[in-house]
């Protein structure tokens, strides 16, 4: 059974190694890891804490309350585990025996990315966002289609 925590009671600091230590009420954590519980839906609520043996530790509903300095370490240890690059342009999209090619340019600049073939790749999220999944299991998002230039979008669609 999971224990939810409350953030005013969770301290947040970086240990000498330089992973995470979490100092609660009762107990200390080393080597803590921080993981959304619904990593697509609810991105800053329910984060999951860990231990460096990967026991959990509990779930912190919000992190309103925690301390400046504790809520910008776990802030960074999620971006860092969920890396999401943001797809702005679709350049090209070539497909060929059950896999995919895209030529994009994202957030963090132009890229190429190998997916399987497309209808297993694109995952519709619901409000025009899109997830790719691409072969090595990275993921890439397109916050809304319909915000994509118009050669994009037709190439997006002429191929899903």
């Amino acid at each position: 059974m999971s224990e939810y925590l409350e953030a005013s009671q969770v301290q947040i600091e970086t240990a000498p190694d330089g992973t995470l230590r979490a100092i609660l009420p009762d107990r200390c954590g080393l080597g803590v890891q921080a993981l959304r519980a619904m990593p697509l839906s609810d991105e800053n609520q329910y984060i999951v804490l860990r231990d460096g043996k990967d026991k959990e530790l509990g779930i912190l509903e919000t992190l309103d309350g925690m301390d400046a300095r504790g809520v910008e370490l776990i802030q960074i240890a999620l971006r860092k585990r969920y890396f999401l690059p943001k797809i702005l342009k679709i350049n090209a999209i070539n497909e060929r025996f059950n896999s995919a090619d895209w030529d994009v340019e994202t957030d963090r600049g132009r890229i190429n990315i190998q997916t399987k073939a497309i209808h297993e790749a694109v995952i519709e999220l619901g409000g025009g966002r899109i997830l790719l999944r691409d072969n090595e299991e990275n993921r890439y998002e397109i916050p809304n289609l319909d915000e994509l230039d118009e050669i994009s979008r037709a190439k997006f669609a002429g191929r899903v």
